[in-house]
């Protein structure tokens, strides 16, 4: 046994209390961390450390610009002309007070980025002119944040070290131009947001059995007599909504009187192509075209009815007749029109679409079942994957990586075919494209449909709080190569219905891609000064009733 000496027990217990409270003390006196919010980013950054000080931004600042970086350049100076009531100088000489400035750094990932913000200046730390874009986007939300956008002689910005990179490589946003059509212009609008959000894939649905939206040389009736229709039941929908609503009214644009009929449509052609994907290119964005086929081709057979079996349009039980992939002139046609827009289309990766095809006319078709016997394949869904598998191995011929819709996993399909998973309803789509090798591209539609009427608070926090580890097991995540937030348009025939539906969804999207760690409060807040952005842009979106800022 042993003795307790209480008088050396007792002394030791006062120096602890004593250093504890002295370490108390220490700590309330220094001052609380910001919080993240505080900067206004959206998407929010990997990793955002704080520092002492600020650094003012005044007409005294110098931006070493660099030729290697146009594009982060123009974003830079746009925001700080845009804020400062003096110009700033913007020069690739390195002498004198430097205040703004890339610093090359190899180790870093392609879209990564840091960015150092000291009383010194402020450094750009990059790879890549794509990372540099991102870090410019990255400080052009802080300056705005900073300054909600009001002139005045400063900028005062906290010091921090922002560290940044994305989770997942595709992050997209698809918009369909085949139901109701929107101008180049607009666009390349839309352009600026995604860029703006760091949202790196653009897919144009630009066919549909509505309307065929571009120009394909060789088939000159496709603009001629595909991009043009009579109203119908969606646009009927639309005007009785637009007397109580006017964002539901139809853009006149888009109306013209053809041989004393009054049709709806217009299309893009190839100079309109080549704008948009340079403006893209300009913004880090991949177009990535979507020809729908062998299904929603009413508008292509409108023009060219050799390529049904019927030799006309037509509706199954579900859906519209498909092309007849059991015909060489139908085939030589596909291809054709992938070779036109192959030629157009620098992406990597394109869409085949290969959704809802109704088979029955196959089914129906002489020349289709001589097809079937002659192939040996025992029903329609075989032609379905011949038809797929085909196109699939003639873009990827031309260097092209090529996706479809998850419809085309209801038959067989190459390993190579990256899956666009919307049918959230068939839960066991997206293990059997993971058990089959498939790279997925997520893109639920009960979540990531932007195009919903559904929009609503809550709608707005399930977007956000998407979490695919959840939904899905380890092996599915592995495949996953990205997300999509897809616009359909049958009942958004304006502009300003477009922008009711999208934001504030875009700027959940784009966080929820970027791959940022949840955090709904921190985002409600950072939300308010985009809110107040959109405004100054003067975009019609819907202001969640959370809100504290209003129009």
């Amino acid at each position: 046994m042993f003795s307790i000496n209480y008088k050396i027990l007792g002394f030791i217990l006062i120096l602890l209390f004593a250093g504890c409270s002295s370490s108390l003390k220490k700590n309330q006196n220094q001052p609380a961390q910001p919080a993240a919010h505080s900067l206004g980013i959206i998407p929010l950054p990997s990793n955002i450390k704080f520092l002492t000080g600020n650094l003012v931004i005044d007409k005294n600042t110098k931006f070493v610009s660099d030729d290697n970086f146009v594009s982060a350049n123009k974003v830079i100076n746009n925001v700080l002309n845009q804020v400062l009531s003096d110009r700033i100088n913007s020069t690739a000489d390195t002498t004198g007070k430097v205040t703004i400035r890339y610093v090359m750094n190899n180790t870093l990932n392609v879209e990564g980025y840091q960015i150092h913000i000291s009383d010194k200046g402020i450094e750009l730390i990059v790879k890549t002119p794509r990372g540099a874009f991102y870090a410019a986007q990255t400080l052009s939300q802080m300056i705005w944040h900073a300054t909600h956008g009001i002139k005045n002689t400063s900028i005062k910005l906290a010091c921090v070290n922002i560290s940044d990179t994305p989770k997942y490589a595709y992050r997209g946003f698809q918009l369909d131009v085949a139901r109701h059509f929107f101008s180049k212009e607009f666009l390349m609008r839309i352009i600026d947001w995604l860029s703006y959000y760091k949202i790196n894939k653009f897919q144009l649905h630009l066919t549909d059995d509505q309307g065929w939206r571009i120009e394909i040389s060789q088939y000159p009736s496709l603009t001629k007599i595909g991009a043009w229709r009579t109203f119908d039941n969606n646009d009927s929908i639309c005007m009785e909504k637009a007397q109580t609503d006017p964002k539901y009214t139809i853009d006149n644009r888009f109306i013209k009187v053809i041989n004393g009929k009054t049709v709806y449509g217009g299309y893009y052609s190839k100079q309109d192509i080549r704008e948009i994907v340079k403006y893209a290119r300009e913004h880090f964005i991949d177009i990535i075209p979507e020809i729908d086929m062998p299904g929603h081709m009413s508008a292509a057979i409108r023009a060219y009815p050799f390529l049904s079996c019927t030799g006309s349009v037509g509706w199954g039980k579900e859906f519209s007749y498909p092309i007849s992939p059991c015909k060489d002139s139908v085939m030589n046609f596909c291809h054709s029109v992938w070779d036109e827009i192959t030629e157009l289309f620098p992406s990597t990766t394109v869409h085949i679409g290969g959704d809802e095809v109704d088979r029955s006319a196959w089914a129906a078709c002489p020349e289709c079942q001589n097809f079937m016997l002659k192939n040996n394949l025992h029903s329609t869904m075989g032609i379905q994957n011949y038809f797929v598998s085909n196109i699939q191995h003639y873009l990827e011929s031309k260097g092209k990586t090529v996706i479809a819709w998850d419809d085309v996993m209801d038959g067989k399909v190459d390993k190579n075919l990256i899956i666009m998973y919307w049918r959230d309803w068939l839960k066991d789509i997206p293990e059997k494209a993971a058990s089959n090798g498939n790279s997925i591209i997520l893109t639920p539609w009960t979540i990531f449909y932007l195009s919903s009427e559904n929009d609503t608070d809550e709608s707005l926090k399930d977007l956000y709080n998407y979490d695919l580890n959840s939904v899905f097991a380890s092996d599915v995540v592995k495949k996953v190569i990205g997300l999509q937030g897809c616009v359909w348009t049958e009942e958004i025939p304006s502009e300003a219905m477009f922008e009711y539906r999208v934001f504030p969804r875009l700027q959940a999207l784009s966080e929820v891609e970027w791959g940022t760690d949840k955090n709904w409060n921190s985002f409600k807040i950072r939300l308010e000064t985009h809110l107040k952005y959109m405004d100054s842009k003067h975009i019609i979106y819907r202001n969640p009733t959370w809100a504290t800022w209003t129009k």
